[in-house]
């Protein structure tokens, strides 16, 4: 019951309260898995009147970081209509030790533009003009934090439904259904679920991603 008003609580100052004024939310994380510290996680949100941003960024940290070494920022702009997250805008960089790519999309309700760096090479296996009202991953994440059960997604490589469940712990359990991958013949699919884990914030104090069979932690700091 505790755990239900703080959430109240929260959507009301955001959303119902007064609009115009900014809202802003951050907050800061361990990455872990297996107990091993791997790196850190930073996320934030900004809110002005009906506009939005949000942005991550995560970097290999600890003793391990020389042999494991990546890094991402993934930034998502859109305007807020109706209570629902909508993007307009956004770019993912990812670094690891083999390779850099670059996804940027643009949306109305229906994506308008696709691009990689490097060039994609193989073509699309998804009529992606027919992609309506699909969401990036961040702005996904977003919209079921703020009571959607369901959400379209698409991360430049794969188009997804992200499910939401309760846990037996108020937990949010994301399942992952109607997997496609774009640009590859196959239905292959290494991330398995997301768990979200609220307090008395808007964003999770932790997270878990099942990923292959591995669990990552990311534990608020």
């Amino acid at each position: 019951m505790k755990l239900c008003l703080n959430k109240f609580l929260v959507f009301f100052v955001i959303f119902v309260v007064n609009t115009s004024y900014a809202n802003n939310f951050s907050a800061k994380y361990k990455v872990s898995t297996t107990g091993i510290k791997i790196g850190h996680f930073n996320w934030s949100l900004n809110i002005n009147d009906n506009v939005y941003q949000t942005e991550i960024n995560l970097k290999n940290s600890g003793i391990f970081s020389p042999l494991y070494k990546f890094e991402g920022s993934y930034l998502s702009i859109g305007v807020i209509e109706n209570n629902i997250f909508k993007t307009q805008n956004y770019k993912q960089f990812w670094k690891t030790k083999k390779k850099t790519k670059i996804v940027k999309m643009s949306f109305d309700d229906y994506l308008i533009e696709l691009k990689q760096e490097p060039i994609e090479e193989e073509i699309a296996r998804v009529i992606l003009e027919d992609l309506y009202l699909y969401f990036d991953p961040i702005t996904s994440f977003i919209n079921i934090l703020n009571g959607e059960d369901e959400v379209n997604t698409i991360d430049g490589r794969r188009i997804y439904r992200l499910k939401k469940n309760e846990g037996e712990d108020g937990n949010i359990i994301l399942k992952i259904e109607n997997y496609t991958n774009i640009w590859a013949d196959h239905k292959r699919n290494d991330l398995k679920k997301i768990e979200f884990f609220i307090e008395d914030d808007f964003l999770p104090y932790e997270i878990f991603i099942h990923f292959k069979e591995r669990v990552f932690r990311l534990e608020r700091i």
